[in-house]
């Protein structure tokens, strides 16, 4: 039995608790040198999850002791009022819940943003964090091949980027990270260790729930879900303008050329990532007509070929300073020398060190 307490937000006057509860064991301990199999039958796990639907669950924040229940799928969710101003970054939030006569509890971590934030970025992952060839892939082959936080990838110079736009100006990390994802809910471990392993800044992440059904593993992912949270994050923060990040090979422009038009005043930036900046493509059209829409409402986005190009943009808008822009070129350098993600997953496989990648 255990609780998977989900990494959330609080505002100024409410916070957000998101969880579920499951009766299988989590993971095992990811390792560099596990092989394709054993990635294989870790991925499945991820899929083949055994939820406990319609139980309660007990919140205590602040002092206070609220009362919830997961739902058909195991998951819970509630919005609960802020009474108590604290100059923590993270609030402490524990979720207690008795499954089959045994009592089982976890720690949310619940990211509480400064008054003196500056600005807040709102990120995709796959393919804008995290390198997984989406346009390339078979979704399955992907998610095998996820079943080892180690072998996956971050796009480069991604830590220092995201660490850049967190200090913003101030030189200390005091804007907020989101990370919206089509990804499914089974990942959320995963995408946490790897955030952890590369020094990624951690945020509140939210993704979305997949079946272990051929028609819900194998359908069309629901982007329209990833604009509705990033909509929801501005309206949370009506203080904040934010800056969005995300990649050519699905709908992020798009959906963010329409976040745009709706609140322009809100955006100082967009980035979409070319996931195959060699190459012209129809995508990278897509992206470009997008581009002179989000211009029209006076907010400017970005086609960027890597990190560096992101750096150089949100440096000239004054996003961040001209050291944090070298210190991101230098990592992005230092980012490709490390192998490729299919390069890793299959050495990793084989039980080898090196594998010609031409």
């Amino acid at each position: 039995m255990r609780i998977c307490a989900y990494r959330t937000y609080a505002t100024r006057t409410q916070v957000l608790i998101s969880g579920r509860v499951l009766a299988n064991r989590p993971p095992a301990e990811l390792r560099g040198g596990d092989g394709f199999w054993r990635s294989l039958l870790d991925a499945y796990h991820r899929f083949e999850t055994d939820e406990v639907p319609h139980v309660p669950v007990a919140i205590r924040f602040e002092g206070r002791e609220h009362t919830t229940h997961t739902d058909r799928e195991g998951y819970y969710q509630l919005e609960l009022p802020r009474h108590e101003q604290s100059d923590r970054e993270w609030l402490p939030v524990e979720a207690r819940c008795t499954v089959r006569g045994q009592e089982i509890s976890a720690a949310h971590e619940i990211v509480a943003p400064s008054c003196d934030a500056e600005f807040g970025v709102i990120s995709d992952l796959d393919d804008t964090v995290i390198e997984t060839n989406v346009t390339e892939m078979l979704t399955a082959a992907k998610l095998t091949f996820m079943g080892n936080a180690k072998t996956r990838k971050p796009l480069e110079g991604v830590a220092a980027l995201y660490a850049s736009l967190a200090s913003g100006r101030a030189g200390r990390p005091l804007n907020p990270l989101f990370y919206v994802s089509s990804s499914p809910w089974n990942l959320y471990d995963l995408l946490c260790e790897f955030m952890e392993l590369n020094e990624i800044p951690k945020g509140p992440i939210f993704l979305r729930d997949y079946g272990i059904g051929r028609k819900q593993l194998f359908s069309s992912r629901s982007h329209r879900g990833k604009l509705d949270r990033t909509l929801k994050v501005m309206a949370d923060f009506p203080e904040l303008p934010f800056v969005l990040i995300g990649d050519s090979g699905q709908h992020d422009a798009g959906l963010y050329a329409e976040a745009a038009a709706l609140h322009p005043d809100r955006i100082k930036a967009i980035y979409i990532r070319d996931v195959d900046p060699a190459t012209a493509t129809k995508r990278d059209d897509l992206v470009r007509d997008h581009i002179k829409t989000a211009a029209q409402h006076g907010v400017p986005m970005l086609l960027a070929p890597d990190s560096q190009a992101m750096a150089q943009h949100a440096a000239e808008l004054g996003l961040i300073s001209a050291r944090k822009e070298a210190e991101v070129q230098v990592e992005v350098a230092k980012d490709y020398e490390r192998p490729k993600p299919a390069t890793a997953a299959v050495t990793g496989a084989l039980g080898i060190e090196k594998l010609d990648e031409k």
